[in-house]
């Protein structure tokens, strides 16, 4: 596997700058959009875990106005 990433480190290091942008632009979409779709999933569970707490255990549907 070392063998493996060093070939393509060598291989990336040497190639010109037209080739190694557009790779490394790729990479870096490539990665952002799996953080993003990370971050996402964990605020989605956060706010509905917040929401429930908030949520009281009834609506108070079918129940007389307290007017007091």
């Amino acid at each position: 596997m070392t063998a493996f990433l060093d070939r393509i480190s060598q291989l990336l290091t040497t190639s010109p700058l037209w080739i190694q942008s557009p790779i490394v632009i790729l990479g870096s979409v490539v990665v952002c959009a799996l953080l993003a779709v990370l971050l996402l999933r964990v605020v989605d569970i956060l706010g509905a875990w917040v929401q429930r707490i908030g949520t009281p255990q009834y609506s108070g549907k079918g129940q007389e106005p307290h007017h007091g």
